[in-house]
């Protein structure tokens, strides 16, 4: 036998050369928006000209704008790196997926402001990050009674992000920052403010299922994944894409995201598995149980998939367009439109996105589910969603009621569940 063939003295097979690194696996593509390029910048809200800030789409800006002090420029720090330029480029690409496309595009937005600012300003390239305190509160107080405070907490979330992207130390995290941005918010102009959303209730649903035709493919989409909404209380950018080429199997939940679970006492829910989230990159699941109701999401759901009869790997709310036949993807865009003219025969007020996962949430309450297992089944880390709801009265009647039995019977009947993550 060959040496080459016998154990070494460990009695180990000899490590053989590595065929098959599993280093610097090449990483998808991101989701690009649908426009070709960047837009022209609005009137009085351009940059100065700079190579440190080249014209890019506001979701690339992140990790395309280079502070001048930056970690991951060796030839603007000017000293060697153990790093390489590919290696340097993969950490900002990698660094840069802790958030998802949609958020980038919202902080390359502030990140865009920032820059205008200092510009204004004259403030030096190298003061620009990592950017003192006094500069950023220079910055919230100047933007304060025309943004809304959370503009600007999003704005100075999307600041700190380009911060830990480039390897740039953040240091505004003081109780001034925090007092400076709640000032803000009591400085916010009235048009800075949304109008309170109106939830759908199963009325509401009721009479959007009458104007529409779920025999034809776009509609029992829609009307699917209107009911699939309310009651798992997902968030339409999650059932939904942002643009008809923005579609990713590991990030938007096809047709064979579904599956169906059962409780020990038989009761069976339908899960849609969410591959990626605002919340988890790594996905979550949704719920939801069947009902007797006219919306019933499971019926909603299962008709979809007979109508739209398509391929396990397409999108789970895929539809063919007429007249080309052509299989394209759901998105909120194309939703809300077909829903606001097919509304507007039944009076049913201004419809938002929100207001399904809104309208769900008052359902589950009303039914006397507790907060705590509505914030579970909305995946909500906090109370923060409580700020959503219109009705608290209705919500909490039964509670106020001057009866101790009733009390009784609510205190034994309540739902108590670990907090969610």
């Amino acid at each position: 036998m060959s040496s080459s063939n016998r154990s070494n003295s460990t009695g180990r097979r000899p490590t053989a050369p590595y065929r098959k690194q599993r280093f610097n696996a090449p990483l998808p593509d991101r989701i690009r928006s649908a426009q070709r390029g960047p837009t022209t910048y609005r009137e009085g809200h351009a940059p100065r000209p700079s190579v440190l800030r080249p014209h890019c789409l506001a979701s690339e800006r992140l990790v395309t704008w280079v502070p001048s002090q930056s970690a991951t420029n060796p030839e603007l720090l000017g000293r060697p790196r153990a790093a390489n330029e590919q290696d340097l480029k993969r950490i900002k690409a990698v660094t840069s997926r802790a958030w998802m496309d949609s958020t980038l595009q919202t902080y390359g937005t502030g990140l865009l402001t920032y820059h205008v600012f200092c510009d204004i300003r004259d403030v030096p390239e190298a003061d620009r990050a990592p950017a003192s305190e006094e500069l950023v509160l220079s910055f919230i107080v100047a933007l304060a009674g025309s943004y809304s405070a959370s503009a600007i907490e999003n704005y100075l979330a999307g600041l700190k992000a380009w911060h830990i992207i480039h390897g740039v130390d953040w240091i505004a995290e003081s109780q001034r920052i925090k007092a400076a941005i709640a000032g803000a918010g009591q400085l916010a102009p009235e048009s800075s403010k949304k109008s309170k959303r109106e939830p759908v209730t199963l009325e509401t649903l009721g009479r959007l299922r009458g104007t529409l035709n779920i025999s034809k493919p776009l509609d029992t989409a829609v009307w699917a994944c209107a009911c699939v909404a309310f009651f798992s209380l997902a968030r339409l950018g999650e059932l939904t894409v942002k643009n008809q080429k923005a579609f990713q199997a590991g990030a938007n939940p096809t047709r064979e995201s579904i599956r169906e679970e059962e409780h020990r006492d038989g009761s069976r829910v339908t899960v849609i598995h969410i591959p990626r989230t605002k919340a988890s990159p790594e996905g979550e699941d949704i719920s939801f149980a069947r009902s007797d109701h006219e919306a019933d999401a499971h019926a909603a759901l299962q008709n979809h998939l007979r109508v739209n009869a398509l391929r396990p790997s397409c999108p789970l709310f895929a539809y063919r367009k007429q007249p080309s036949n052509a299989v394209v993807p759901l998105t909120k865009t194309a939703m809300m439109k077909r829903l606001k003219a097919t509304s507007a025969s039944v009076d049913i007020g201004d419809l938002a996105g929100h207001s399904f996962w809104i309208g769900g949430m008052l359902e589950y309450l009303l039914r006397g589910v507790s907060f705590e297992a509505v914030k579970a089944i909305g995946r909500w880390k906090s109370d923060a969603f409580t700020l959503y709801l219109r009705k608290h009265a209705q919500v909490l009647a039964p509670y106020m009621q001057d009866d101790t039995e009733l009390i009784r019977l609510l205190s034994k009947t309540a739902i108590q569940i670990p907090p969610v993550r």
